[in-house]
């Protein structure tokens, strides 16, 4: 199981460190947060080091409808990457000549740039797979491999698959869904997988029994036809994920990187802060803030993750890390848990994941101070809950027995 950082705005040296320390497999790039220029020297650099890196291009299409809004947090989308990203209108996209130019414009662009693998745009199916904007996505997935042929191009290629969370609150119409993409006369080579919250900040969105066992299904079933998946901004169900069929998962330092949703690109709410530093325990599977680490560090010693990134969470400085590589430690714990957890092995790997948050429960329990929102067990059942309806719906063996 492969660890993407998902970039974003306020890079710095994340991912340079990252890359050093080794705990990442590669990068998928925001074109909304860096110049072409800048894109293209990036791509160069990552080409040029001793570790085989994957270099991605997320061509957020799925923003298209909100481009024509002037106070839309678009940055460098329609000044440096107009060459495929132009305002459209739902109407325009119900005609196929116009997927398919747009299709091949996305297409074009990347074929010219050091990519490992493309990515093709589609857009976000917002409430429904009985919609006008589901048959514009399965449009575009249908014409992906074919326009891409067109290059005579070896690399991979990866059809966008982004759906908004309520859509997927009815199974039989995903199933249907996902029976229609896996039957293609011209497959892509995988999916690029994005679930999204009508939030960043709405934790129970993506944290649901329903969404994280059709999140789950998605990759079972797309593994199963013989693609490989990508799933963007998937942060700790990383391994979940990958024990359904996975193959990479993908987050980032902001909060709006670890989440996928649409806000990323709406208006600018006036005021905010930096958010508290936290640590992610492998241990709880959550994130607590660096002060409650403090406390639990003789309290409850297995919170702390045992990798070289603890050194960050200095003790005598109250384990407060620096703000720009904290993100290091989130990468580097989940990379451990998919270590620990995904080895390919289906029945095995879900009893892992099943035995990690039970683990992960009894933990919580022993906790003896009153925790920060955030940092408490309200994902736990959901995750169990999730695992065992993702097992009824895939009918594979229960993990539980």
């Amino acid at each position: 199981m492969k660890l993407f950082a998902q970039h974003g705005a306020s890079e710095g040296e994340k991912i340079t460190e990252a890359i050093n320390r080794g705990v990442i497999d590669g990068v998928i790039y925001s074109p909304r947060d860096v110049a072409l220029p800048n894109l293209t020297a990036k791509l160069k650099a990552l080409a040029s080091t001793s570790r085989k890196l994957s270099r991605l291009f997320d061509p957020q299409y799925y923003a298209i409808f909100l481009t024509s809004n002037s106070d839309a947090r678009t940055g460098y989308l329609l000044e440096d990457y107009a060459e495929y990203l132009q305002p459209r209108r739902r109407g325009q996209l119900e005609r196929e000549k116009q997927v398919q130019e747009d299709l091949k414009a996305a297409l074009k662009f990347q074929v010219d740039l050091d990519f490992s693998g493309i990515i093709a745009p589609n857009i976000l199916i917002p409430r429904s797979f009985d919609s006008v904007e589901a048959v514009i996505s399965k449009n575009f997935i249908r014409q992906t491999a074919a326009q891409f042929s067109k290059f005579k191009d070896k690399r991979p290629v990866y059809a966008t698959l982004a759906i908004a969370r309520d859509a997927l609150n009815d199974k039989q119409e995903l199933i249907e869904f996902l029976n229609e993409v896996t039957l293609l006369d011209e497959p892509p080579s995988g999916f690029y997988v994005l679930i999204a919250a009508r939030s960043s900040e709405a934790r129970s969105d993506i944290y649901n029994a329903d969404i994280i066992a059709a999140w789950m299904l998605i990759n079972h079933t797309l593994k199963l036809n013989g693609f490989d998946v990508i799933n963007g901004y998937s942060d700790i169900l990383t391994p979940f994920l990958g024990a359904a069929g996975g193959g990479a998962g993908g987050l980032g330092w902001w909060t709006n990187l670890r989440s996928f949703s649409l806000d990323r690109f709406a208006p600018s709410p006036s005021g905010g802060r930096l958010p508290i530093q936290r640590y992610l325990s492998t241990r709880l599977m959550n994130r607590i803030t660096y002060y409650e680490l403090d406390a639990l560090r003789k309290l409850v010693p297995k919170v702390l993750n045992g990798l070289t990134s603890d050194s960050l969470y200095d003790a005598a400085k109250g384990s407060e890390p620096p703000r720009n590589i904290e993100v290091i430690q989130s990468w580097e714990a989940v990379g451990d848990l998919n270590s620990s957890l995904v080895s390919g092995e289906q029945l095995q790997d879900l009893k892992k994941c099943r035995s990690a948050v039970e683990e992960a429960v009894e933990t919580y329990e022993n906790i003896p101070i009153q925790l920060d929102t955030k940092s408490n067990k309200d994902h736990l059942l959901p995750l169990l809950e999730g695992m065992t309806l993702f097992e009824k719906l895939a009918e594979i063996q229960s993990s539980s027995e």
